[in-house]
């Protein structure tokens, strides 16, 4: 509702006049910020108002695949340059830091971790690089993105195996299931396959997250879920933090 409702532009791809004149009354509310905010209880905190594109259905559905696309590279070069930094001995947080204080670049989705999931970066980077092997036209690099982003949780397994030498029998705590803060969505949450190869590798895995806890339930019913934090880190051989929600961010803090 945030986003819908304050969006920083609007893009609509149209054919024929009428259609256009119809949109821009539909969103007229919008683009003059005159509603009352369900979000800010009342009237919105002043900000500029959101830019208005006209385009060719064509370039509007391209606008869209291609703005995802190129987050999605964004977090897998983030990434990228993780691994380097830890084969150096550099902080990772001061290199993006410094990064998104250039106005080129930028300071959103810099942060390294498990990569992109939910439902949207995934699928839109799959349609985009299947229209352009239709069209001819060389994505490799998206391709290269969608595999490092993949990668991320061979890499994460890798260092657990390397910290407790086997995972069978283990007790694992998982910290966060969404794939990302502020949401119960677990579409294509990296979590997901970190606790599918824990399981298979024989590990006892234990669970908390404020929200999703219900949803992924339906799908690992066997794993054990925890009231806080502070159960699912006792007792274990491994404590993982798979979302970045705030709580977990100033933890630990006294109970």
């Amino acid at each position: 509702m945030q986003d819908f409702l304050h969006p920083d532009r609007i893009v609509l791809g149209v054919e024929e006049e009428e259609t256009e004149k119809q949109l821009r009354e539909i969103y007229r509310p919008i683009l003059e910020r005159r509603f009352r905010c369900p979000v800010h209880l009342g009237a919105c905190p002043p900000a500029k108002s959101p830019d208005l594109l006209i385009t060719t259905m064509n370039s509007a559905e391209l606008i869209k695949h291609a703005s995802n696309s190129f987050l999605a590279m964004k977090i897998s070069y983030a990434n990228m340059i993780a691994d380097l930094c830890e084969k150096v001995g550099a902080d990772i947080k001061e290199v993006t830091r410094a990064m998104g204080l250039d106005p080129r670049i930028g300071p959103r989705f810099l942060d390294a971790g498990l990569g992109f999931g939910g439902f949207c970066l995934p699928k839109d980077i799959q349609a985009f690089i299947r229209l352009a092997e239709r069209c001819g036209v060389d994505f490799t690099m998206l391709k290269e993105a969608e595999r490092l982003n993949k990668r991320r949780v061979d890499l994460l397994l890798e260092k657990i195996r390397k910290a407790l030498w086997v995972i069978k029998g283990k007790r694992v705590g998982i910290l966060g299931l969404a794939f990302k803060a502020n949401t119960d969505d677990i579409r294509f949450a990296p979590s997901l396959e970190v606790i599918r190869a824990l399981l298979a590798e024989g590990a006892q895995v234990r669970a908390y997250d404020q929200e999703a806890m219900d949803k992924t339930s339906a799908i690992f019913p066997q794993i054990h879920y925890c009231r806080d934090p502070y159960e699912a880190a006792q007792d274990v051989d491994a404590l993982l933090i798979l979302t970045e929600w705030e709580e977990f961010r100033r933890w630990p803090e006294s109970p």
